[in-house]
């Protein structure tokens, strides 16, 4: 499996992670899922307190030599209050079952929390050595940047957000460019936009007309577009070996310029809505952006 710097990190992971957003329900082909990434060079695993996915995560590392691996987990907002950061932290560990976490990041901003008690918080877990890097997810570029100005020692190493062929809003944004500028990592989650790839025959049948001269499926050639994006790395998800094989191949296909713009203008026919709009619209839905107190016990 190839490797990349993870920018402000000392580390080199796998140009293809693991995410384990709403993986299925049966945890023993999760987990083997997750083992079979690792024994063919998979090294980015991500999770979160909110996808109640950490201790599968947990239970697929063991007999792992923990150093070889880049842990990242995230942080839901209800817990932003400083002790409440803290707290939630050493039960994500808990339930990894590991003493650190190589990333720690922010899954959603709150506005109902003072982002500088946030992030001194974060930080106090970096001096601590429980979490190696700081990072931050959904936020545009002006909450970024306001992240980043809350930071007093350390510097945000990446932000996750939606990234795919047909979810292309980072771009258009301002948060690619200064990602790409600031050496901060783009971590894209849902690489093949909630599967609505698949769901629209016109698109499927366009990414075909690349896949079928690779030998490849749409899908890998879809995640293989994102791999060609310059400080990106994808995060799919996959509940079993089958699927997990077919993602990790994808970091195989060398895709050519004329096939690379090709698929690149698939989104202004096929343009994909992404889920942090949707639940900025409907707040009611997720409640993402009105986030209550919740404390921990």
């Amino acid at each position: 499996m190839e490797t990349k710097e993870f920018n402000k990190t000392n580390n080199k992971l796998s140009v293809i992670g693991v995410g384990t957003w709403e993986l299925s329900s049966d945890r023993e082909e999760n987990v083997k899922a997750i083992k079979y990434a690792v024994d063919n060079g998979v090294n980015f695993i991500d999770t979160a307190e909110m996808y109640n996915t950490e201790d599968v995560v947990g239970e697929a590392i063991k007999g792992y030599e923990r150093e070889r691996l880049f842990i990242a987990s995230k942080v839901w907002p209800t817990h932003f209050r400083y002790g409440d950061v803290i707290k939630a932290c050493e039960a994500s560990l808990k339930k990894i079952g590991t003493d650190y976490l190589d990333l720690y990041q922010l899954h959603w901003p709150n506005k109902s929390v003072p982002i500088k008690e946030t992030m001194r918080a974060m930080e106090k877990l970096v001096e601590e050595g429980k979490i190696k890097s700081v990072g931050i997810s959904n936020f545009s570029l002006e909450e970024m940047k306001e992240a980043q100005a809350a930071m007093s020692k350390y510097e945000i190493a990446s932000n996750q957000v939606e990234y795919s062929i047909i979810t292309r809003d980072i771009e258009k944004t301002g948060v690619f460019d200064y990602c790409k500028e600031n050496r901060i990592a783009v971590i894209a989650y849902s690489p093949l936009s909630h599967g609505k790839i698949f769901n629209n025959s016109e698109l499927l049948a366009d990414i075909g007309k690349i896949s079928d001269k690779y030998g490849k499926t749409p899908a890998q050639v879809a995640l293989s577009w994102l791999l060609h994006r310059e400080n990106t790395f994808p995060i799919p998800k996959a509940s079993n070996i089958k699927h997990m094989k077919e993602n990790i191949e994808a970091a195989d296909i060398k895709l050519g310029k004329e096939d690379l713009a090709f698929l690149s203008e698939l989104e202004g026919k096929y343009y994909a809505e992404p889920i942090a709009k949707q639940h900025k619209k409907n707040e009611d839905k997720v409640n993402n952006y009105n986030f209550k107190e919740e404390k921990i016990n």
